[in-house]
């Protein structure tokens, strides 16, 4: 995972833009526009401080749109003009238009907020690459900008604040076949201009006014989100047109919506006015709470109910010993309170190769490629930059070659022929359904070939979302994310037809697939922070919301403090995870031998860990978990984290200091409606903490987990 920048935006998309006409009659009465400009809560307040007045001013009569064509205008902004507006009683519709271009933007009162859809079209033909910035104008004195749930930052002038990640496409380690160098292949290049906000939403507050920007999660493209002073709130996309996209020839198109929030919270009370903007990308449908067992028989774990599993990866035509009889393991976790997920992974296709040099020619060859994958690939194969198969090497311990080509493939269901997702859905997701599998799991969502560039030019046509383009090549592509989504929307939306679930696995930063996934997975290194540091994690808390996230920790499991006793690793590591609600397990070192859950010492030494902390993580999740606390501490260094509402209400408290410390949590009783003479009892540790009035008194070792239950 990559440094984050600062940078973020609250950027909401809904709704796709229709087509507008060219020119529009302002025709609407003057009354007619004022109660527009009220119902999108127009305003300009005057507050009194030092006997000076602030005035806070939301512009919202305007928008600016401006854009830079990538490779022609040396990173320049350009102002595209305003052309015509036309308002009814709750909407805004505004052109945009020069020679070159038209943008439309729809901007629609929802009551709580204003949904803004727009479209851009190239008016000459042909293909285009541009950064398109849209400006929504803000005005105050004092301005914060709010980086993920505990940061915040003084603003200061002329400076654009935004929370990015870098992104390009992935180079492979140990090199690729199309190409003599990587970055012959494309591998290295900028996505767009090479870094994308990761929250959906970004958050300012302004004299003490939250104003909030948040995306769609329904359209997968490049954008970023910032803010900077008396400029407003600010989103970019990184588009491409053709006129080979035929469901929207020479357009693209981007959705918002724009909310206001209890500064007082900061990015928490943003992300919860967005989860209300938005509940069909955050409803929970999983009600089974508990950790993720990779592959591994479940009934071949002795006492396998003291580790509280609740999700089972596993493969259609594995079996299990049931009754003495072996089993297919999805018939055998039926009745145990396990749920099955089929394995999918149709991102690429990995062939065994038994030396590492091969000539590209032979790759792709049918010498290379057997005659059932053949079929798919030739309608399915992405194309590099040179029109050549994206085909790395990998490492891979899962064969017994030890190495492999992967071949990148573009998944779109509606690709013509026979295609990669019809591959799929017929050999691995088809027979496990029949099987009455619960649910179907997403493996390395985010890992090789996600942020590839597909310039395969006739998959133009296919395609539901708008191209994207890479800064050091300059032509139209499809970003291979969009395919992927295309991929799990149409799952995702056939499992949840039938009351089943998807699970995704290797979630990092990308948001876009959190709005298709019932529950989140992720592989951990024991020796990479980046996996689980406080960023990390807090990313994951946020985008899911009350889904479940289950972890597997491969890389140092077979560390000392995990075989050696008393087996420190398992606390430090469980209870790292418990203050967010998150579900530790194992699986392997290289994420294929030697699994942890095969391994019964391992088992052993584990078992009275699984035993002390699941069940209250369970409870935890089960209750929800809510971004704002309603809770502080007098101690900075003190993390505090909410579950559930009245009646079944806990918080998580975490010392990240390395000292211990005595501490005093004061909460909101009024807030979170709770009697006063409530009670507290601390779970990890089964004692009663002292209640005085609001204020919990605690004592919390250094890097130490307490769940407190408000009784």
């Amino acid at each position: 995972m990559k440094k984050t920048n600062l940078f973020i935006i609250i950027t909401l998309f809904l709704g796709m833009i229709h087509c507008y006409s060219n020119d529009f009659e302002l025709k609407s009465s003057e009354k007619t526009k004022n109660d527009f400009h009220d119902s999108l809560t127009f305003h300009k307040n005057i507050k009194e401080k030092d006997g000076i007045s602030l005035i806070i001013n939301k512009d919202t009569t305007s928008i600016y749109v401006e854009y830079v064509e990538i490779g022609k205008t040396n990173n320049t902004f350009i102002r595209l003009p305003k052309y015509d507006v036309n308002i009814t009683e709750n909407a805004k519709i505004t052109l945009f238009k020069n020679d070159l271009y038209q943008v439309v933007i729809n901007e629609i009162d929802r009551g709580s907020y204003t949904e803004i859809n727009g479209e851009l079209e190239h008016l000459s033909g042909g293909n285009s690459c541009i950064t398109l910035r849209i400006i929504l104008p803000l005005y105050g004195n004092k301005w914060k900008w709010f980086s993920g749930l505990e940061k915040s930052h003084i603003m200061s002038k002329d400076s654009i604040y935004l929370d990015t990640k870098e992104i390009s496409t992935i180079p492979p380690p140990d090199g690729a076949f199309n190409g003599q160098k990587l970055s012959d292949g494309g591998y290295g290049d900028s996505v767009g201009i090479g870094t994308m906000s990761f929250y959906p939403l970004g958050a300012v507050s302004i004299d003490n006014t939250g104003e909030g920007l948040g995306i769609d999660m329904s359209l997968p493209i490049i954008y970023r989100l910032g803010g900077e002073i008396n400029k407003g709130l600010i989103a970019e996309f990184d588009l491409a047109t053709s006129p080979l996209t035929e469901k929207f020839p020479n357009r693209a198109f981007f959705k918002l919506s724009r909310f206001n929030f209890n500064s007082n919270w900061g990015m928490r009370a943003a992300l919860k006015k967005y989860y209300s903007i938005y509940p069909e990308f955050f409803k929970k449908r999983v009600t089974t709470e508990g950790i993720w067992l990779p592959f591994t028989p479940l009934r071949s774990i002795k006492n396998w109910n003291d580790f509280g599993f609740a999700y089972h990866e596993l493969s259609w035509n594995s079996f299990d010993i049931k009754d003495g009889k072996s089993v297919p393991s999805i018939a055998s976790d039926k009745g145990t309170g396990v749920l099955s997920f089929q394995y999918t992974e149709p991102w690429d296709i990995q062939l065994p190769i038994l030396t590492k040099n091969i000539p590209y020619d032979t790759i792709i060859s049918s010498k290379m490629v057997p005659l059932a994958h053949q079929l798919y690939l030739k309608n399915s194969a992405t194309d590099d930059k040179n029109g050549l198969w994206q085909t790395r090497r990998l490492e891979t311990p899962w064969f017994t070659s030890g190495w492999a080509v992967s071949i990148t493939t573009n998944c779109d269901p509606d690709l013509e022929g026979i295609n990669r997702y019809q591959y799929v859905k017929q050999t691995e997701i088809t027979p496990a359904i029949k099987m009455n599998v619960d649910g179907v799991y997403f493996d390395s969502m985010e890992w090789n070939w996600h942020h590839d560039l597909n310039y395969r030019s006739e998959h133009f046509k296919y395609t539901d979302y708008p191209l994207s383009f890479s800064k050091n090549v300059i032509e139209p592509a499809i970003w291979n994310f969009v395919s992927e989504f295309e991929f799990m929307k149409k799952i995702a939306d056939e499992m949840h037809s039938q009351g089943k679930l998807v699970m995704g696995n290797g979630h990092g930063w990308n948001p876009f697939a959190a709005g298709n996934l019932d529950l989140f997975g992720a592989e951990l290194s024991w020796y990479s922070s980046d996996d689980h540091n406080s960023e990390a994690l807090d990313f994951k808390r946020a985008i899911s919301f009350q889904k479940p996230i289950v972890f597997l920790l491969n890389e140092g499991l077979n560390d000392k403090a995990f075989t050696d006793y008393p087996f420190e690793g398992y606390q430090i590591y469980f209870e790292k995870l418990l203050v967010y609600g998150f579900f530790p397990s194992f699986f392997s070192t290289d994420a294929s031998s030697d699994p942890y859950w095969m391994d019964s010492i391992k088992i052993e030494n584990g078992r009275p860990f699984f035993k002390k902390y699941i069940p209250i993580i369970k409870q935890i999740s089960g209750a929800g978990w809510e971004p704002i606390t309603n809770a502080v501490c007098n101690i900075e260094t003190v993390r505090i984290e909410r579950f559930g509402e009245s009646g079944e209400l806990f918080f998580t408290v975490r010392n990240n200091g390395n000292k211990d410390i005595q501490c005093q949590v004061s909460i909101d009783i009024n807030e979170l409606k709770i009697n006063n003479n409530f009670s507290a009892l601390e779970l990890v540790n089964k004692k009663p903490i002292k209640v005085n009035k609001n204020k919990l008194y605690l004592s919390i070792p250094a890097f130490r987990t307490l769940v407190i239950k408000i009784i």
